[in-house]
């Protein structure tokens, strides 16, 4: 019996060295392939591409727009997504905006879609950034008077707050969902994504996505610049019961930025429809949870914030 207990003893901490030097490789890249373009939803779309200025890579995305837009948004997918967003139903809220007057650049960020890849992977929002700032300069050189915003959620949202830190160009933000620090959310996230219990992604893990896979879990902390951007409006949306980033969080980065609007957004479960039922919940679900309103909110909060002029 103490052979059996030793041998038990050492395959399970076999296990779980595989498991913490192995498992981080999951988060390198997320090439969730394209199930749906726009014009699934009949919506007109043209592919473009462009590139990063720091990385030799293409970047892949749609220009949504009716006519000749006046005011480009810049519309960033989460971790694990891609441009056609179905998990946030969000090519519906492109043609929405669209039909509105907006034009919406949908992209791949790097390492996720259709995008090239960047080792050692995700940023979870600093260098994603750049990818924001590229799909702005390609709509400057198309549409030279064009100004911009940027809308995303989750991960997007923490890559809008960081493009907007660093360029004055994108005028208003409006972050969805949005994390104030990665490292604070990687358990729940990565229980969401594999149903695995929370905290075998724990410190660990963590540990080892740093210092083995070189993931610099440190750097995507929005809660230390977003307030950087308290010239600008800023709209931070959040559901009360997303399971993944707590609504706290974000009343977080709205204390960082005295001047940001919050809009915190509840739907009882029950009145959920069936696909919400998931460890995912309610993240990044307030506008499928919320069509209408939500849909009228940003364009107001957008009205809003192109009312002044663009400062120099």
């Amino acid at each position: 019996m103490p052979k059996r207990l030793v041998r038990l003893a050492v395959g399970l901490v076999v296990v779980a060295l595989l498991w913490f030097a192995l498992a981080p490789l999951g988060f390198g890249s997320w090439h969730t392939p394209i199930a749906e373009t726009p014009a699934d939803h009949g919506i007109p779309f043209s592919d473009v591409n462009f590139k990063p200025h720091d990385a030799p890579i293409l970047l892949r995305a749609w220009w949504i727009a009716d006519g000749d837009p006046k005011i480009g948004i810049i519309m960033v997918h989460g971790g694990g997504g891609n441009r056609a967003q179905p998990y946030t139903d969000w090519l519906q809220l492109a043609g929405a905006l669209a039909q509105r007057g907006y034009g919406v650049l949908a992209l791949d960020l790097r390492n996720h879609g259709e995008s090239g890849d960047v080792p050692p992977g995700p940023s979870f929002g600093p260098d994603e950034a750049n990818d924001v700032l590229a799909a702005v300069d390609y709509l400057q050189r198309r549409y030279p008077d064009m100004r911009f915003a940027a809308i995303g959620h989750s991960m997007g949202g923490q890559t809008a707050i960081y493009a907007a830190a660093r360029d004055p160009r994108i005028e208003a933000v409006i972050s969805d969902a949005t994390y104030t620090d990665i490292r604070s959310i990687t358990p729940t996230f990565a229980h969401a994504a594999t149903g695995l219990p929370a905290f075998l992604f724990g410190a660990p893990f963590i540990w080892s996505a740093e210092h083995l896979h070189g993931l610099d879990l440190e750097r995507a902390r929005g809660i230390d610049i977003i307030g950087s951007l308290a010239s600008r409006p800023v709209l931070i949306i959040h559901d009360a019961a997303d399971p993944v980033v707590p609504v706290e969080q974000a009343r977080a980065l709205a204390a960082a930025d005295p001047s940001a609007e919050l809009w915190i957004t509840s739907t009882p479960p029950e009145q959920w429809p069936p696909e919400l039922h998931t460890r995912f919940g309610s993240h990044a679900r307030s506008y499928t949870l919320n069509r209408d309103a939500y849909a009228d909110r940003v364009t107001q909060f957008l009205a809003r914030a192109f009312e002044k002029k663009a400062e120099p």
